[in-house]
Parts: structure tokens; C-alpha cells; sequence
């Protein structure tokens, strides 16, 4: 019986096999990078996958006879492993009656009645400010700093029902973490926006969600804007927003939908400024380094952006922002990373560990992991 060979990025073959002979499959993850990857998310399509047997699917190192935590998303199976440069690893993936019960180390809601969407992981948490406070933000990423690997967003919301408006709790450490940034009307820890006659077209705050995804590995959500005018013509953003366990920067994908598919619009990435900060600008990326706030014993917060290289970034920046401008085109979605890290979390003890990690991650999407189903047995 031939072999199932399916490679992701590059060229595709499938051959018959016969579902009642199969019992695994063999995926091979190959990093072609010169650096470590590290707790790197693997994504294997479940097409690829859909002659196994079983109602769920376990992960298996080759090397290994345990499984790793996984998790399906409607067309995606993940899990993660760890990738030294060059190296090439097989996992084996198997039909089973029941997945293997994995503790989730994500969360993603839509928070009543406030219309916020946050969302989190095991580092860092997010959120959105949605209807309920229009008048005074815009689409910015604001940032919620922990230094706890629990999940802390629901908690942290129930304790703050019936405080009256900016005197949340959540504003203050208790022992977890805080919500310290001031996202304000900005684009935050690295949202996007519009670029036209030299401004910024932010579309105010999203009209519509959907969570895609939520856990045990990843959450994932997608929010919709109301159309911003550029050169005379409607144009709508779609963000979707993945975060997984153990990252600090968000994988986004937006697309902006305009009358004319296909049309180049000039778009920007943006980073708040803050009070006695660093900036420092690479290749694909930027990173921001500071105070968190005016108390020192709250330590230092870092804020990143990393584009792949196809949008050829340029600096620039604004009264309110340090910014990376690019071209992108119209109905075709473009993936970047942003978000934040802190020193009181323990990841991240100075700037120069922050601005390795950004840059780490401008390299990742330069050079993704290559995902090959080998074969079924």
C-alpha cells in the first residue's frame, strides 16, 4: 500500500491508503533556521490526518512513548516541541478513543458588561476595548503584566464587578500581576492602522467577534471594524489574533477588504511612546523598553512589533508612536507578531533580552518550521 506524503510549502502528493490499515502517521518537522526554537508551535492541517482511526488524536515524539500536550482547532492539530538549529524531529501521531486530558494554559472572553475582549497565557495577558468605550479608545493592544504562570483574566474581572469606573482592582499588584499600560487612544503594544495623506486611519473600536480557538495550547479570535475611508473608498479590517503557551508576542493576521481586491494600501504598526523609554529598531522589528510606571517596584515592560520580511518596513513615527510602515495588499492576509514582556515575570531581566526576543521572532517568520506528514503505517 503506497504512502500518504503531504509537505506543507511546498509541493503536494497524495496517494491512496486504505483507513482500516492505518494506525499512525508520521509528521517531520524540520527547522531550517540557525537558531534554537524553542517551545515552537507545530501545525499540522487535519486533512493531512483524516485516514486515522479514533475521534481524537495523541502526539508522540519518535523518540518517546509518552505524548505531549495537543490540541485541534476546526482544521489545525497543534502541539509543541523544542527545535536546535538545523534539526529535524518526528512525532508520530495517533488515533485514540480519548484525547489525554491537558490543563489549559489559555483563555480567551468577551467580557460583560464592560465589551472588552481579553485574552491570555501562562506569560502575558490582552485586551480589547470594545463598544462600551468608544468615546474614549481606539483599536490599540493594551497589556495586562503577570508575574503568575495561572490564568488569571476571569479572576481578575469578577473581582473588579460593581468598582466604580478607573478604580478597578486589577490596577494595582496584589501578588499577580497588574494592568499598568495605558493603551489610551493608541495603538497600543503593536495594533495596526490606515495609512493615508500622512495619518493614521484608526477605525475606532471593533463592531463584531468570533473566538476561534480557545485552548488548551492556544486561543485564537477575530475581530471586525467599522469601514475607514481611504481615497474616497471604504476600506474594513479583519484581525485575527492567536496567542499560544509560553509566547509573549500575538500571531496577527489582518486583512483589509477594500472595493478593488488586490490594491496596494499603505498601512503601519505602532508601539505607544512612553515615559523613559528605549527604542531600538532591527531588521523587521522594533522594541520599546522602560518603566512600567512611575513606581519603580514594578519594574521594566518591554513592547515589540516583528513584520516578515516581505513588507519591506520603514521607519517612522508620530507624535504618539514609534512606527514601521509597509504596503499590503488589499483582500490577501498578512501575519506579523506583537506584544509585551516584563521584567517581574522572570523572562525577561533587561532590555537586551527583550530585544533578542522581538528580534528571535522576526527571524521565526522569515524562516517558519516545515511541516511534512511522511507517511501512515
Amino acid at each position: 500500500m503506497k504512502l500518504l506524503s503531504t509537505v506543507f510549502g511546498a509541493a503536494l502528493a497524495i496517494h491512496m491508503i486504505s483507513p482500516a490499515q492505518t494506525r499512525e502517521a508520521v509528521v517531520r518537522v524540520s527547522n531550517g533556521s540557525a537558531f534554537a526554537r524553542n517551545s515552537e508551535t507545530v501545525e499540522v492541517p487535519l486533512a493531512a490526518l483524516r485516514a486515522l482511526p479514533g475521534g481524537a488524536l495523541a502526539v508522540l515524539p519518535a523518540e518517546g512513548s509518552v505524548s505531549i500536550p495537543a490540541q485541534t482547532t476546526d482544521s489545525l492539530l497543534l502541539f509543541q516541541a523544542d527545535f536546535p538549529p538545523h534539526a529535524v524531529r518526528e512525532f508520530h501521531v495517533r488515533g485514540v478513543g480519548r484525547a489525554p486530558a491537558v490543563a489549559p494554559l489559555v483563555d480567551g472572553r468577551y467580557v460583560l458588561p464592560r465589551e472588552d475582549y481579553a485574552w491570555e497565557n501562562d506569560r502575558i495577558a490582552y485586551r480589547m476595548y470594545g463598544p462600551a468605550l468608544r468615546a474614549e479608545v481606539n483599536n490599540g493592544i493594551d497589556v495586562w503584566t503577570k508575574r503568575v504562570r495561572s490564568l488569571v483574566v476571569a479572576k481578575w474581572y469578577r473581582e473588579a464587578e460593581g468598582a466604580p469606573p478607573g478604580h478597578d482592582p486589577y490596577h494595582a499588584d496584589r501578588g499577580e500581576g497588574a494592568d499598568f499600560f495605558d493603551v489610551g487612544r493608541s495603538l497600543g503594544a503593536g495594533a495596526c492602522a490606515l495609512l493615508s495623506t500622512g495619518r493614521l486611519r484608526q477605525p475606532g473600536v471593533f463592531t463584531s467577534w468570533k473566538t476561534l480557538a480557545c485552548g488548551p495550547l492556544r486561543v485564537e479570535f477575530e475581530l471586525t471594524y467599522a469601514p475607514v475611508e481611504v481615497n474616497g473608498e471604504p476600506v474594513t479590517e479583519r484581525f485575527r489574533v492567536s496567542l499560544d503557551a509560553g509566547r509573549n508576542l500575538n500571531r496577527i493576521s489582518v486583512t483589509f477588504e477594500a472595493p478593488v481586491p488586490g490594491e496596494s494600501l499603505r498601512v503601519a504598526w505602532g508601539l505607544v511612546k512612553r515615559k523613559d523609554v528605549a527604542l531600538t529598531r532591527g531588521d523587521g522589528w522594533m522594541g520599546l523598553w522602560g518603566a512600567t510606571n512611575g513606581d519603580t517596584v514594578n519594574g521594566s515592560l518591554g513592547t515589540g512589533v516583528a513584520l516578515p520580511p516581505e513588507i519591506h518596513a520603514e521607519p517612522a513615527e508620530d507624535s504618539v508612536h514609534y512606527l514601521m510602515t509597509g504596503w499590503v495588499t488589499a483582500g490577501r492576509a498578512l501575519t506579523y507578531e506583537s506584544g509585551a514582556g516584563w521584567t517581574r515575570s522572570g523572562d525577561f531581566p533587561s532590555r537586551g533580552d527583550w530585544d533578542a526576543y522581538v528580534a528571535a521572532r522576526a527571524a521565526a517568520l522569515a524562516s517558519p518550521l516545515r511541516v511534512t506528514v511522511e507517511g501512515m503505517r
